[in-house]
């Protein structure tokens, strides 16, 4: 046995020893073959024809140049890049040998756009490389050129037309000799070049000639949508995330999805009004589902989302609309895709906002004579929104007059129909602004938005009419207009400081003689608007009714409604007043009556008397929805005169704030804390707790269930992150419960290495 075990280990040990020798030889054999391959292409470099080895495209500095360094889909690899059209950016091609472009080889290099693309349509590109130095064509063409040449490397340079289709385009090259047929295939390339509006060079038709304003309406990231009742209101914060990695495909397809043809692509003329009309899903299943009923147990409430990032990425998952949104989630929305595609775009929010369903430019409201709203078919009926929320879009005008350019109106909530779909805008501010109508797109509807009368009726079962004229106000619509001002994100959201009033670009000043004549002008292009405004002038009473604003009134807080009254003739009269309280969606629909009291008193000549409806806390709680609007409507009248007065107020009920704290410093591969916290104002425990977080290029967004909150205690919570680069970023924190929801805050984060 033991001699067969020794005959064994010797052929084993043999074995290996020839197998090693083997390998040796062939090692040898393949290093011989490459010599002799190397020596006969040196011999031979005329008879071997020059092929494309590598292309770099040089994603990252191109990208820096092109203010779209920002944009994580270029640092997730190396095969897409990230341009705005009438820039220029260069690639590296290394050649297998040195390539003579000046007289014996032609490099091309092919751009192309969709799914049958063609040069005749703006879908193709064939750039020729001939060896030149410099750009010959005008800005509005593509061109090419070789910047410099290093043994089998060469620089290339391509101008990009300043109306080149936006979206994303595909690749080839191909390499030949100029005297022959000699030409090697054409290479289709993997890498996909994003092409972007380009509001940073002057002959592009979005071009915005502010450097802050760039950098707000196109780069920034993070903001706030402001929301609530005049003059109450409240800056909810939103990530617009549209550097995230997911959010500039999902842009394209929406894009392609729009039914929009490839060449109108490169207008932002129509790319605005197709965004306004995918972002809504209502005619072909775009982003969001509105939901305005307070019933969301088969989707998300639209109070917790927190940016765009989360909506687009379950968009983009499961291929059908996201429930559920309203109108300043279909704003935040519209602003991240219109910002990742490089159009300049703010949120817009109108408070007291109209709708106005007859092309009237009145918002009419019928009484009956105990106070109770007359409701007719929900279609039909004129609304007063608390606060409506839409876009500008920045960008020039050749298709109306001149000077019609700047800012645009779009508007994604499905409210009104153009053209057969819901869609709105864009509406020229100066349109608007000047009551012409008559100018595309939808300038009307826009304008009985922020400027409307609202004239109010009274039930009259036995005047041949039906209903009887009482008062009008030319003043209650759009009370202010706001978007975000430039600069960062104030932590607080009752904060003045970054809201800025534009209600003087939208309009007239309110009452004004010029701002009534451009109503009644607008009004005379319109049947409807006509047969309103031409009604006479209602007679004033010689009593004199208004109702006393309500403060701010913290949410827990007791409060009470007063209607004045003042006599200005010289003989007493009878006053009747009805006061009613309810809660109110923002959208002007009575959700909930909280209180109602009703009074006579005489009032002597030249007296004046309060007339007031105290409301607690027990009364209001548990009648809140959505946004916490409190509607008042008082029904004044005179016995004497039979004058009826009619006024409304509304005011919000005010929620804490979140405050967010850096507990520990963020530092790129350490952990960071935030302490998330708030004092529950409530006598009662919140349940059903949960914080919704978002910090673009730190963390994904996320929700993180909580324990009850006991009354009148403390929420804190401990937030740790994971920083993995150097960057700049705004936390973002939403709570909600079963009995207080929406509250909202956040903080800047600044990630040292």
């Amino acid at each position: 046995m033991v001699f067969l075990d020794c005959i064994e280990n010797y052929f084993e040990k043999l074995a290996d020893r020839f197998k090693k020798e083997f390998e040796e030889r062939r090692r040898a054999d393949r290093r011989q073959e490459l010599e002799d391959i190397a020596r006969y292409t040196s011999l031979h470099a005329n008879d071997v024809p020059v092929d494309i080895e590598y292309i770099d495209f040089q994603s990252k500095a191109n990208a820096a140049n092109h203010h779209c360094d920002k944009y994580e889909v270029i640092e997730r690899g190396k095969d897409t890049s990230v341009l705005r059209r009438g820039g220029t950016f260069t690639f590296v091609v290394t050649f297998t040998q040195e390539c003579d472009l000046k007289k014996k080889h032609i490099f091309k290099i092919y751009f192309t756009f969709g799914s049958s693309p063609s040069i005749h349509n703006g879908t193709q590109v064939i750039l020729e490389a001939s060896g030149k130095k410099t750009f010959d064509k005008r800005h509005d063409e593509w061109d090419i050129r070789v910047i410099e040449t290093e043994g089998k490397n060469v620089k290339f340079e391509v101008q990009v037309e300043t109306d080149a289709i936006v979206g994303v385009w595909r690749v080839a090259s191909v390499v030949c000799e100029r005297d022959t047929n000699s030409i090697t295939h054409l290479q289709r390339l993997d890498h996909l070049i994003y092409i972007l509006f380009n509001p940073w060079n002057k002959n592009d038709s979005t071009f915005l000639p502010d450097e802050t304003q760039r950098q707000e309406y196109i780069l920034n990231d993070v903001g706030k949508i402001w929301v609530g009742s005049y003059p109450s209101v409240h800056g909810r914060h939103w990530i617009f995330g549209q550097f995230d990695v997911a959010v500039l495909p999902a842009c394209v397809l929406l894009l392609e999805k729009s039914g929009v043809n490839s060449p109108a692509l490169s207008d932002p003329i129509l790319v605005s009004r197709a965004i306004s009309r995918i972002v809504n899903s209502f005619d072909d299943d775009g982003i969001i589902v509105g939901n305005w009923s307070e019933e969301y147990s088969d989707g998300t409430a639209p109070t917790k989302w927190t940016g765009s990032i989360p909506i687009l990425e379950q968009y983009m998952r499961f291929e059908k609309p996201v429930k559920y949104g309203q109108c300043w989630v279909f704003a935040g929305v519209v602003t991240t895709v219109c910002r990742a595609l490089g159009l300049p775009s703010r949120v817009v929010t109108n408070l007291n906002s109209a709708q106005d369903t007859n092309s009237s430019l009145t918002v009419d409201k019928y009484f009956s004579p105990g106070g109770e709203e007359y409701i007719f078919d929900d279609h039909e009926k004129d609304r007063i929104w608390d606060f409506h929320v839409w876009n500008d879009v920045w960008m020039s005008r050749p298709d109306l007059p001149v000077c019609y350019g700047g800012w645009q109106v779009i508007d994604a909530t499905p409210n009104v129909t153009s053209d057969g779909l819901c869609q709105c805008g864009p509406a020229s501010h100066v349109a608007i602004r000047r009551g012409d109508t008559h100018l595309k797109y939808d300038v009307q509807y826009v304008l009985a938005e922020v400027n409307a009368d609202v004239v109010y009726w009274l039930v009259n079962e036995n005047s041949e009419s039906r209903f009887q004229k009482l008062n009008s106000n030319s003043a209650c619509i759009g009370q202010q207009i706001l978007t975000k001002a430039i600069g960062n994100v104030v932590d607080s959201c009752y904060d003045d400081v970054d809201k800025e009033d534009i209600t003087a670009i939208y309009k007239q000043k309110e009452g004004s003689q010029i701002e009534r004549v451009i109503m009644h002008t607008a009004a005379l292009r319109s049947k409807e608007a006509r047969d309103a405004y031409l009604q006479p002038r209602d007679t004033d009473g010689d009593v004199e009714f208004s109702i006393i604003d309500t403060e701010r009134v913290p949410i827990g807080h007791d409060f009470s409604v007063t209607v004045k009254a003042k006599n200005k003739c010289d003989k007493t009269r009878t006053v009747n007043v009805v006061l009613r309280a309810c809660s109110t969606y923002y959208t002007g629909n009575k959700a909930y009556d909280i209180a109602k009291a009703d009074g006579e008193f005489p009032l002597r000549s030249n007296e004046t008397q309060e007339f007031s409806l105290p409301v607690n806390y027990a009364s209001y709680c548990e009648k809140l929805v959505e946004y916490s609007t409190i509607r008042i409507l008082a029904l004044c009248s005179v016995k004497e005169t039979n004058y009826i007065w009619v006024g409304e107020d509304k005011f919000q009920v005010l929620k804490p704030n979140i405050k967010l704290e850096v507990i520990l410093p963020p530092k790129v591969g350490r952990i960071s804390v935030v302490g998330v916290s708030f004092t529950n104002p409530l006598p009662v425990a919140l349940t059903n707790c949960s914080l919704m977080v978002d910090a673009p290029g730190i963390m994904r967004p996320k929700t993180i269930q909580l324990d009850n909150v006991d009354p009148k205690a403390e929420m804190l919570y401990e937030l740790k992150m994971y920083p993995w680069k150097k960057t700049t970023s705004t936390v973002v924190a939403t709570f909600n419960s079963k009995e207080l929801i929406d509250l909202t805050g956040s903080t800047a984060l600044d990630i040292g290495s």
